[in-house]
């Protein structure tokens, strides 16, 4: 299981270096900024499939989880999921509510609050202090993100149960988490170093709720 967190860990180092020494998160600010607009602020795409689809996703899988879980103290053959059932909900509760909680303290604007996209707010790094007198800001990390990578969770519940998925199935939920970001991206409402974030938090949450549910799969 080392490598659950040790390869982590380096994409995370380079990820964070990346963002400090480039300008990833305004060129594709830019790149979705055109004509006064953010190409997906009001896009059926962004807003109607990505974002508000996206929510409905996550809540579904969320109940689909406290049905099983209810289910396992009700209906016998469903007793042996019970353990797997409570691990998704933890991970999807502890992984979007961390990120939630980090958007109240970091103090750190979405796009489409900036003066260079229209907004009000100067340009802060996300590595940088941003001035006192300046309006808080609540958008780092990302968390319409967050609600996708929590799935990883189901990447750790599948090598538990059916070991020769888990690769399709974490493959999918990368790219689950990359279409959502980049959702928010086309409508100014996240950078790609906010979903970035979330999605090292929430692995770790599962990674770290995983090795708690089943602590013989540490080694």
């Amino acid at each position: 299981m080392q490598w659950h967190l040790l390869l982590p860990l380096v994409i995370f180092a380079i990820g964070a270096l990346t963002f400090q020494f480039t300008h990833i998160d305004l060129a594709t600010g830019d790149f979705f900024f055109r004509n006064g607009v953010f190409t997906g602020r009001d896009g059926f795409w962004a807003d109607r499939v990505i974002h508000k689809g996206g929510g409905v996703l996550v809540v579904s899988v969320a109940l689909a989880g406290m049905i099983a879980l209810a289910g396992s103290y009700l209906i016998k053959p469903l007793a042996g999921w019970r353990k797997s059932s409570a691990y998704l909900l933890l991970c999807m509760a502890a992984g979007t509510g961390i990120v939630g909680g980090l958007k109240q303290v970091t103090n750190i604007d979405c796009p489409w609050d900036l003066q260079r996209y229209g907004g009000e707010m100067p340009y802060v790094h996300i590595y940088d202090d941003k001035p006192d007198n300046l309006e808080r800001g609540k958008c780092f990390p990302g968390g319409h993100s967050s609600g996708a990578f929590s799935l990883f969770a189901l990447y750790f519940l599948t090598r538990q149960h059916r070991p020769a998925w888990r690769k399709g199935v974490l493959g999918g939920i990368l790219v689950l988490g990359f279409c959502w970001g980049l959702g928010q991206w086309a409508r100014g409402a996240h950078f790609p170093s906010h979903d970035f974030y979330s999605a090292f938090i929430c692995w770790m949450v599962c990674l770290g709720a995983y090795l708690g549910f089943w602590k013989e799969k540490a080694n």
